[in-house]
């Protein structure tokens, strides 16, 4: 008897760790996509049912000079378009979606950083009517720049959007210490932004 009970747990213990190695080679890695040349970076934002904007930047040769490619897909509406710019000399960071001026249609805002030494912002908006309507940015003032080093935070709340830039001593051409920040709130009237100071 006591031999069949320990034979039992033995082929128990062997038919468990038969199992255990069989989950070992089942399990598989999940591989991330790479996107096809000449596209570099892929963004999607969803707004709402059925209407997707993919932002993508591309361009063949080196990735840090490129241009945007937005495709708003409606799906609901059948309505599909396209925008896109010219070379930009940077990468592409990040993508906003919101409606600043409140009219049901929607804004994306894409933000690139240049390929200067602080590696600086540069804005693009697009507001998607019947075609897309490209939005100029204000740029900062004089007196900003003289102090501006680069390193901004964006965000969007409450439906604008907002801009945190830290300032540095006009000798602090490194940028190594901030001595301030403000905070500018941007809004949309019409074809024009509103700039804002917060802080």
């Amino acid at each position: 008897m006591k031999t069949l009970s320990y034979l039992a747990v033995c082929s128990l213990l062997m038919l468990m760790s038969c199992a255990n190695e069989d989950k070992k080679i089942t399990s598989k890695k999940t591989e991330v996509a790479k996107l096809m040349a000449p596209f570099h970076v892929h963004q999607k934002v969803e707004v709402g049912p059925g209407l997707i904007f993919d932002v993508l930047s591309w361009g063949r040769g080196a990735d840090s000079t490129s241009s945007v490619l937005i495709l708003k897909s409606d799906s609901l509406k059948n309505n599909f378009y396209v925008a896109t710019t010219d070379n930009l000399d940077g990468k592409l960071s990040e993508v906003f979606n919101t409606d600043m001026d409140i009219d049901g249609n929607p804004e994306v805002i894409v933000l690139f950083k240049k390929n200067d030494k602080y590696h600086s912002a540069e804005v693009l908006c697009y507001e998607f009517l019947k075609d897309a309507n490209k939005i100029r940015f204000p740029e900062l003032s004089s007196k900003v720049k003289k102090s501006y080093r680069g390193k901004d935070n964006f965000y969007v709340k409450e439906g604008n959007l907002f801009r945190e830039i830290s300032l540095y001593d006009e000798d602090d051409k490194e940028g190594k210490k901030a001595i301030g920040k403000k905070i500018v709130r941007y809004g949309l009237e019409g074809n024009s932004f509103t700039v804002n100071e917060v802080e």
